[in-house]
């Protein structure tokens, strides 16, 4: 069958099973399996403890000591302060829990700015990285083979082949094509989907210069990380490596070789990771996620790689991994008991590098690898269907924390991912009791709002200790929360080069500022979902597996209100203590804004509208959309249209592309 029967199929095959679409062998092109054995690991038994990765880092017991003393100092100092506030009339068994709950909030935030500190202080300089992957050095030259997977799910079949005709061309550019080929594996459930990708894939082929196949499951087993596990037990002996992907992920040929390159002179390597950039935010949710990672997420991610050196973690896409490594290690089983501990698992990349390092080999993070992007959810109910999935997830790990032989770093992730999820319903429960607290103080009910008791109000609720104390406690809470934020905007500072990639000082700065605002308004809603999430977990519902609506424009208040209806009535529940408790407006008034603002919020950020304009007007630019590399600006244009050369000589795109205006 050729290319046109196959786009005719598409357009009018409208009873078409999947097990038809399984079937068509003559519009796929399938390479003879090199099966590798993945044997299901026994999580609950090990022989022995970990064995000791390459030493490519010096020792790491120095940077890890610095990292926890700082993180004990600076979160002690913010407990502190809240202690001081509250302590002043001395201290309820409501206020006692709140303080309790609060002690490893203020731990995990100093984990983050003290990390993000590190970082900043390593990029004022000219860091070297670790495994001597280096952009100004003359491409290397390979010599094994790295496969390129890219799991897809009933998505955008035009969207997916764009961006891997990208990616062939580019790495057509660096003349090492004969060493990757590229593999579409296929989960998709829509007969209708599948043939669309089978269209484009056919067409692809012709043009492409590395060699590409495409398959399709018939049961999609094991979810994303059975996709992979298939893919290896099948194909993976006759690859030394492999590109993990996701969808919407985009990497320049260069990033790739070097990374193969980097594998290649590290044999006790297991894994390589990435950090992508987000591409291509067109709703204001969006561009304000890609300028905040743009800004700041280097810092955390170069503080996070110094201290993480060969025990770091696996994010599950834009990363390479050593099949034959993956291979003995990471054959995850079904998790035995009820949901949400039971089943398949879900975050299974976490695990899967604790793994790695288990069976003795390094996991590295690549701080200063440029060349790797995806993209974000559109909007927020997206995203928070999303970060259910995480927080199952991450969920899971609690009783896999305890599995024998692991590296007590590779302990530590998982216990970060979960409390990246477990803090949201402390901080609700603090919230609450702390509120409580207040509301219940027979003083504080005496407080009214007239002009007769204005001035006995003032005389019973104005304490200057406690109104110093609670300016430390907000300063310290604040530094700890936008710290790294704030270094970030400092760095592309003293780089005048990068200032005019993010559009100027003043555009730069107006940028961080309604991205604090918009995010100080969105955590307190995150707090609310993610707490709901963990709730329902725990009670046994634990949902399926949606498809990202990656080209959704906007957000119906039908649809806003069904999702966030609900916390905006929390908030305004929350706010009418405050006709008790007038004295705590200051401290909760960002916090009960967010939740009232709940609907109208979600609205106005999937607005794709809104978001081209402040595009147009230069707020949230980054320097990858100011300046779009050759890569992106192939990767939006159609793949499915007459074979072109995306790229000449030099990187620089021939052919039609997608014009993207320069809005600074």
């Amino acid at each position: 069958m050729n290319d046109r029967s196959a786009l005719f199929d598409v357009r009018t095959a409208t009873s078409v099973s999947l097990d038809q679409v399984v079937q068509r062998r003559d519009t796929v092109e399938i390479p003879a399996e090199a099966p590798l054995a993945m044997p299901v690991q026994p999580l609950g038994f090990w022989q022995g403890g970990p064995r000791r990765a390459a030493a490519i880092v010096a020792s790491m017991t120095f940077r890890r000591w610095i990292i926890a003393l700082s993180t004990i100092v600076m979160g002690v100092a913010g407990w502190k302060a809240t202690f001081d506030t509250i302590a002043l009339g001395g201290v309820t068994r409501l206020e006692a829990i709140v303080l309790t709950l609060l002690a490893p909030l203020f731990l995990a935030l100093s984990l983050w700015f003290c990390t993000a500190v590190a970082g900043f202080v390593i990029l004022l300089g000219k860091p070297k990285d670790p495994l001597g992957i280096d952009s100004e050095k003359p491409m290397p030259k390979l010599h094994t083979r790295t496969a390129i997977l890219m799991p897809v799910h009933n998505e955008d079949a035009a969207a997916v082949f764009a961006r891997l005709r990208a990616m062939d061309a580019s790495l057509a550019e660096t003349g090492m094509s004969r060493h990757f080929d590229m593999f579409v594996l296929s989960d998709t459930r829509d007969a209708q989907v599948a043939l669309a990708e089978q269209a484009c894939f056919a067409r692809f082929r012709r043009e492409a210069h590395s060699s590409v196949f495409y398959r399709v499951r018939k049961e999609n087993t094991g979810r994303k990380a059975g996709n992979i596990a298939d893919w290896v037990s099948r194909w993976g002996g006759a690859y030394e490596h492999m590109l993990v992907l996701d969808a919407d992920s985009l990497m320049t040929g260069e990033a790739m070789v070097r990374l193969a390159d980097a594998m290649e002179r590290h044999p006790g390597a297991g894994l390589i990771q990435t950090m992508p950039m987000i591409i291509n935010g067109q709703t204001i949710f969006a561009r304000t996620l890609q300028f905040a990672t743009r800004l700041y997420g280097r810092v955390a991610w170069t503080g996070l790689a110094w201290w993480s050196g060969t025990e770091s973690s696996f994010w599950g896409h834009n990363a390479i991994v050593r099949t034959r490594a993956f291979a003995e290690t990471c054959g995850l089983p079904h998790l035995n008991g009820p949901k949400p501990f039971g089943g398949e698992v879900m975050s299974h990349d976490a695990l899967e590098s604790a793994l790695l390092r288990r069976g003795g080999w390094s996991v590295h993070l690549a701080p200063y690898l440029e060349g790797s992007y995806e993209e974000s959810p559109s909007n927020l109910l997206d995203f928070a269907t999303r970060d259910r999935r995480w927080c199952r997830g991450n969920i899971q790990h609690v009783p896999l924390v305890g599995l024998p032989g692991l590296h007590w770093m590779s302990r530590l992730h998982l216990v970060i991912g979960v409390l990246s999820y477990a803090l949201s319903p402390l901080w609700f429960i603090a919230l609450t009791a702390g509120i409580t607290s207040r509301a219940l103080m027979p003083e504080l009910k005496k407080a009214a709002f007239t002009m007769a008791d204005l001035q006995a109000a003032a005389h019973a609720l104005i304490d200057w200790r406690e109104i110093q104390a609670t300016a430390w406690a907000m300063i310290i809470t604040f530094v700890l929360l936008f710290g790294p934020k704030i270094l970030g905007a400092i760095l592309v500072l003293s780089r005048k080069a990068e200032v005019k990639g993010f559009g100027g000082k003043r555009r730069m700065a107006a940028g961080l500022a309604v991205e604090m605002l918009l995010s100080a308004l969105v955590a307190p809603m995150l707090m609310f979902t993610q707490t709901r999430a963990i709730v329902e977990i725990l009670a046994g519902k634990v949902g399926g597996w949606a498809t990202q609506r990656r080209d959704a424009d906007k957000v119906s208040f039908k649809e806003a209100s069904a999702a966030m209806g609900w916390i905006s009535v929390a908030g305004i529940v929350l706010g009418s203590v405050f006709w008790f408790t007038p004295d705590l407006f200051t401290s909760t008034a960002p916090i009960l804004l967010g939740l009232v603002l709940a609907v109208p919020l979600t609205m106005l950020g999937a607005h794709k509208v809104a978001g081209l304009k402040l595009k147009t007007n230069g707020l949230f630019m980054t320097p990858e959309e100011r300046r779009p590399p050759a890569i992106v600006r192939a990767a939006l244009g159609p793949s499915c249209d007459p074979p072109i050369r995306w790229f000449a000589r030099n990187g620089r795109p021939i052919g039609p592309t997608t014009k993207i205006r320069d809005a600074a």
